[in-house]
Formats: C-alpha cells, sequence, structure tokens
C-alpha cells in the first residue's frame, strides 16, 4: 500500500493565504495526493485570533476535502472546554467528512500568554486504512510524545508547524534531521508543513517543509521563502514492515521510566 502525501507550503499571514494553499492543493490533486497537510496558523491575518476565522478556515478546509476528494488537514483555534481560552486543534477532513481532532499538547509560552491550553489526550485516526496522528509544531520537540503516538499504532505523523525565519536554535541547517530520528525511532512516517510570511504575532515565518520516513528524507523544501508543494510516495507496507524489527517498540523496560512520573522529574 502507497501512499501520495504533500506539505502544502503555502502563503500565511494574508488574506492571499486560502488562494494560495487552494492553488497548490489543486497542483498535488493533479497528481493524484491523497494526503495534504497545511501549515500552523496559515489562515489567520497578522493581529487576528478572533473564531470567525476559525469557523471560515473549517469550513474551507470542508469544501476543498470535499471537491477535491482528498484528506485535508489544517489548524483553526477553538474555544476551549472551560469557556475561559482556546485549543490550537488540528482538524482533518476527508472527502469532506471531519474524521479527526487533535489538540495541540504543548502550546508554546507565547500561545499560553494568548489563552491557549493545552490538550490532553494523543489520538490515532483510522483513515483511508492508515492509522493518522497529529503532532502540532512543538509537539514533535517531545520525545515522549513522539514514542506514544507509536505505541498507539501511528504510520503517519503529521505535523504542521510555525517556522520562525529568526531563530535561537542551532544547526538550521540539519534541523530536518531530527524529523528522520522520529521516524526511525518509532516507525512512522511525518509529514511537516510549514508556511512562508507572518504569524498572526506578525512574527516572520518560512516554510521548512518536509516529509519523511524510516528510510530517510523522501522530499523537502528547495526554498524555504517561496511558496511551494513538497510532496512523495509513502510505503505504508514498508513502514508496518519496520514496526515488526524496530524492538525498542516494544522490549522496553518499563519500570526504567518510573520516574520520570513519580519523583516529579519535568
Amino acid at each position: 500500500m502507497k501512499v501520495k502525501v504533500a506539505a502544502i507550503q503555502c502563503a500565511c499571514g494574508t488574506e492571499k493565504s486560502f488562494k494560495s494553499a487552494e492553488k497548490l492543493i489543486s497542483k498535488a490533486n493533479d497528481q493524484e495526493c491523497e494526503i495534504v497537510l497545511l501549515p500552523e496558523y496559515f489562515s489567520y491575518k497578522v493581529g487576528d485570533t478572533s473564531l470567525e476565522t476559525s469557523f471560515r478556515t473549517i469550513d474551507w478546509l470542508e469544501k476543498v476535502s470535499r471537491e477535491y476528494s482528498m484528506v485535508v488537514a489544517g489548524n483553526a483555534l477553538m474555544e476551549s472546554a472551560s469557556g475561559r481560552g482556546y485549543i490550537n486543534s488540528l482538524h482533518i477532513f476527508d472527502r469532506g467528512e471531519l474524521v479527526g481532532v487533535q489538540e495541540k499538547l504543548h502550546p508554546t509560552k507565547s500561545e499560553r500568554e494568548l489563552g491557549i491550553e493545552c490538550g490532553k489526550e494523543l489520538k490515532v485516526f483510522d483513515v483511508r486504512g492508515v492509522k493518522i496522528a497529529g503532532l502540532i509544531c512543538a509537539d514533535i520537540l517531545y520525545p515522549e510524545i513522539c514514542r506514544v503516538a507509536a505505541l498507539k499504532g501511528a504510520e503517519i505523523v503529521l505535523n504542521p508547524v510555525v517556522s520562525f525565519k529568526r531563530s535561537e536554535l542551532p544547526s538550521s541547517n540539519l534541523r530536518y534531521c531530527l524529523y528522520f530520528t522520529r521516524s526511525f525511532d518509532n516507525a512512522y512516517g511525518i509529514i511537516k508543513a510549514g508556511g512562508v510570511g507572518y504569524t498572526f504575532l506578525g512574527e516572520e515565518t518560512v516554510g521548512r517543509s518536509v516529509i519523511v520516513s524510516h528510510e530517510g528524507i523522501l522530499a523537502k523544501y528547495s526554498s524555504e521563502t517561496d511558496e511551494e508543494l513538497v510532496m512523495a510516495t509513502m510505503d505504508i507496507e514498508s513502514i508496518r514492515a519496520y514496526k515488526n524489527v524496530n524492538y525498542s517498540l516494544t522490549d522496553r523496560n518499563v519500570r526504567a521510566y518510573e520516574e520520570l512520573l513519580k519523583n516529579g522529574i519535568c
């Protein structure tokens, strides 16, 4: 079983974001792509965190998924269950039907200051016979939750991101290696989609979209500052076969991890 997937490296933070995204989705459709992922917060203009934009985004995701008969995933801010804040949620549509919603588990400091709350559970969704999970932006930096996705059977992980043009993190030219490491350790493919433009806080962003599996880097952005379709074919049977030989998923000494929870290590 092989699945064509794509990271939609579209324009972000502008009224043109929807048009930019749909142009690239149409191109992916022309190449018989089945699963596409949009960047985190792609549809929110500078200064905008409104629920109106959220509802517009969700309606648009549903529409393009239905029109192109594709799996389309993108983020929107929703009111939290507490009613006192927001949840950053990845919405996954298949042919216009909502098949999964994953909350961001690790909002950044700036998000928390805006009232965005932490999600509580990593979910895995069965979509077209493939088990799909969502790790939203910074979630991918936490190896423990990446392993949880693997233990729950994820075969493809969707990772919508905001990649800041200016960053204090080191080794900027090697960051995509993190994605291969996560994929190799956990036996799933990863689609990372970043956008070009600005966040709703006015910070400049770049793309850096990449698609990886345990076999290596399947596709990578050619320019971090341009709109671009990054597309690859995921071999699901190869991923499943690798799960059976990756003994780190089954032979863990779980007692060695007790102190993570019991002794307050954080």
